[in-house]
């Protein structure tokens, strides 16, 4: 990314309303919202936006569609996974720290890289984890519209 385009990103990013956390508030209607893009006034509005934004950037009106489906996709499920694995009260033991002795205990001969990796199970930071996704997300469609 040129430091113009990194700019122009900043000065958009200036306009999202990202509101503060409230895990408690809005936490049931990830499940609910599975499955298709919501169509109200609000999330119309951004679906046009992030549409606009993909579709300036080069992706062809099919990718950039698909791009806003599949961001949607995304958010949704990571959200979900984190609602089902984040919270002991909905979701049980540490789902996490299950894995990683599970994975830890598995014959390293045949599983040498979950052997190898079994640690990092446990290091749940959704944070570092949702950046990583959209950054990948978004590489691959800036290479997409390289390619169109």
């Amino acid at each position: 990314m040129t430091v113009p385009q990194m700019m122009a990103l900043d000065r958009a990013l200036a306009e999202v309303n990202v509101p503060e956390p409230d895990p408690g508030r809005h936490r049931d209607l990830v499940p609910s919202s599975v499955g298709f893009l919501p169509g109200g006034g609000r999330a119309l509005r951004a679906h046009e936006r992030v549409l606009a934004i993909m579709r300036a950037g080069g992706l062809p009106d099919r990718r950039a569609v698909a791009g806003l489906y599949l961001l949607w996709v995304i958010v949704n499920g990571f959200s979900l996974e984190e609602t089902r694995t984040g919270d002991p009260e909905r979701s049980g033991p540490d789902l996490s720290s299950e894995v990683t002795r599970y994975f830890a205990s598995l014959p390293g001969d045949r599983f040498p890289n979950l052997v190898a990796a079994a640690g990092e199970f446990a290091k749940t930071d959704w944070d570092e984890r949702f950046e990583l996704l959209i950054r990948t997300f978004i590489d691959g469609l800036a290479a997409q519209a390289r390619l169109s």
